[in-house]
């Protein structure tokens, strides 16, 4: 075996333990993304599969999440580096095949994340719009219509696209200089932010639930805004939980929805592993504590709007999108305060997820740089422990994708397909699990790897089949954004793979004995 200190750049890595057991949570939770879930992310698309029980998937897509929790936990324990499962991956699998994906998986997440911090003008929208039409406030209406729309909607003028873009770029900037001056700040950006956005959460399932009694009479301003047809549906609607057509496959079938958003992010806390603080307790718990705690708020969230307004009703009124679970939880407050509080927390979600974004990305990065597959300046910290010049990437990287919905909201909205990558990691993350518990004879690593990878197998043909995902259109072919993008960042993870190990061979160096090591803490 090579001495590591010809194989990495370095014998430590730079990086300060300072992420504890609650920062490493928040930042699954924010991977997770309970609160924007329950936003307009996967009930406006009920309709398509009738007798689908929202609640239900949410609990089955948790008994399918437990064998990926089990294989993270697991490695993050046995194998808790910086880049989290990059490193099991390059080390059980093949460094080029663990490189290659890890880079179209930070690719695909910076231009998700640029795409959420663009179009998280809907949840500014639904929230003017749902206090304005309750309050009989015209000038938020106003401003739901002609300033903040929502641009989902398409037809926005260039001074609307330069205000979206104008708020998403300030935020990335001002996010990252606080990472940069001190990656504690960062950890603290995420822990405030997560706080405050389950605090908000948990404060809309109260409302809606303490008004349970009077939904039908509180509910119809707000359904007069949308439909006032929607009045009469709920009248005529049976006020039943569960629906007299369910349907099991159905059911399952929106599992790749709740993929989407939910249950399968499990690498923000192992990318950060070699930074925790008293780091068996934190790795042991912290994936756990998130998937659990998402799974209470997503099943609980769907739940409660299914018993209190009725499967039927909420079948019916979930495809208008304006009618969410953030929405109705707003129209029933009866209070400017509580209105206020629950949709700014509705908004705060997305820069939630922003803000962990910000330090996975960098903590890619990193890893690539001391592997020595990226520039090694990629890896250099500072004395208060952060990766500038990654950051500094992930900034510039961002403001690049953030100019795509400027000049094209159809080629932003096909790069939301791009998200077949983040299953098909998964998938490969799950078999180099496996082939670990393979080689150190862990039995229940190979089973929950298998099954595990199974899963990820039927999210992949899921994701690249159903026109839902925006892989492939309605008429069954495929998206040639989307594909052209797929097909572009696996490219560049192939050629830098290449070009760093061409280069390192002229200095010398055997890249391959890099994969051969655990980077060093």
């Amino acid at each position: 075996m090579s001495n590591k200190r010809n194989v990495f750049i370095r014998e430590s890595s730079g990086l300060l333990k300072q992420v504890n057991l609650m920062d490493a949570v928040m930042l699954n939770i924010g991977n997770m993304s309970a609160g924007v879930t329950l936003f307009e992310s996967i009930s406006p698309y009920i309709n398509n599969y009738p007798g689908g029980v929202l609640w239900l998937a949410s609990i089955i897509g948790l008994i399918f999440a437990i064998p990926q929790l089990l294989v993270y936990t697991h490695m993050t324990r046995k194998m808790g580096r910086t880049g989290g499962d990059y490193v099991w991956i390059s080390r059980n699998l093949n460094g080029g095949i663990g490189s290659t994906m890890a880079i179209a998986l930070m690719l695909e997440s910076v231009a998700y994340f640029a795409l959420i911090a663009f179009f998280s003008a809907s949840s500014i929208n639904a929230v003017l719009y749902t206090i304005g039409s309750v309050d009989n406030s015209p000038g938020l209406v106003s401003l739901s219509n002609n300033l903040f729309v929502n641009p989902y909607n398409g037809g926005l003028t260039f001074d609307q696209k330069a205000l979206f873009y104008g708020i998403a770029a300030g935020f990335f900037v001002i996010v990252i200089l606080l990472n940069i001056f001190r990656s504690r700040w960062g950890y603290s950006i995420v822990t405030g932010f997560g706080i405050f956005s389950l605090a908000t959460l948990i404060i809309a399932m109260i409302v809606i639930g303490a008004s349970a009694g009077r939904f039908g009479t509180a509910i119809q301003p707000f359904l007069n805004s949308i439909n006032s047809s929607l009045i009469t549906t709920y009248k005529a609607s049976p006020h039943s939980f569960f629906p007299s057509n369910f349907s099991l496959l159905s059911t399952v079938l929106l599992l790749p929805l709740f993929a989407l958003y939910t249950y399968p992010w499990m690498q923000a806390g192992p990318a950060v592993s070699a930074e925790f603080k008293q780091s068996e307790r934190v790795a042991k718990f912290n994936l756990l504590f998130a998937l659990l705690l998402t799974a209470i708020l997503v099943t609980g969230g769907f739940l409660e709007m299914d018993i209190v307004a009725g499967y039927p009703f909420n079948f019916t009124a979930y495809p208008y999108f304006i009618y969410n679970f953030w929405t109705v939880a707003i129209a029933l407050a009866g209070n400017p305060i509580l209105q206020w509080l629950i949709g700014v927390g509705s908004i705060a979600w997305n820069f939630f997820v922003l803000s962990y974004g910000v330090i996975v990305f960098s903590r890619y990065v990193f890893a690539l740089s001391f592997d020595r597959i990226l520039p090694e300046k990629f890896a250099e910290v500072n004395r208060y422990g952060s990766p500038i010049y990654a950051h500094a990437l992930d900034l510039t990287i961002t403001l690049v994708f953030l100019l795509v919905p400027v000049f094209s909201l159809n080629a932003a909205l096909s790069l939301y397909g791009a998200t077949i990558l983040g299953s098909l990691y998964f998938l490969v993350a799950s078999i180099a699990g496996a082939i670990y518990g393979i080689k150190n004879k862990v039995v229940s690593l190979i089973v929950a790897g298998t099954v595990s990878a199974g899963y990820f197998a039927f999210l992949t043909y899921e994701a690249g089949t159903n026109p839902l995902f925006g892989f492939t259109t309605s008429s069954g072919s495929v998206n040639p954004t989307t594909l052209l993008f797929v097909i572009g960042v696996i490219l560049v993870g192939v050629l830098i793979y290449l070009i760093s190990n061409y280069r390192n061979k002229k200095k010398g160096l055997d890249i391959s004995l890099v994969f051969k090591e655990i980077p060093p803490e």
